[in-house]
């Protein structure tokens, strides 16, 4: 697998996932894949915030988030499904 964005062990906050987003560059129509198997804990704001910034904002045509953690998958699928663009969340 070759990943756009490898997560930390802990996220958190929306300025970090600003800072994350950054480094993607120009997402829009682009299949975005991060890599969360090394994550231990991320906040529901920091995957809000990611969604927005490459799904939203970017229109990104997917985001696919892989090896989260449940709770974080939980985060990052409300908050896709909040934005209207659950159909471009995929967790692997």
């Amino acid at each position: 697998m070759d990943a756009d964005l490898t997560l930390p062990l802990i996220v958190a906050g929306r300025d970090f996932a600003d800072e994350m987003a950054d480094q993607l560059g120009n997402v829009t129509n682009r299949s975005i894949v991060v890599d969360a198997t090394g994550l231990s804990s991320g906040t529901s704001s920091f995957a809000a915030e990611l969604v927005q910034r490459v799904l939203v904002h970017g229109r990104a045509k997917e985001l696919a988030i892989v090896g989260a953690p449940v709770q974080f998958a939980e985060y990052a699928r409300q908050a896709a499904h909040d934005a209207g663009v659950d159909t471009a969340l995929d967790i692997t």
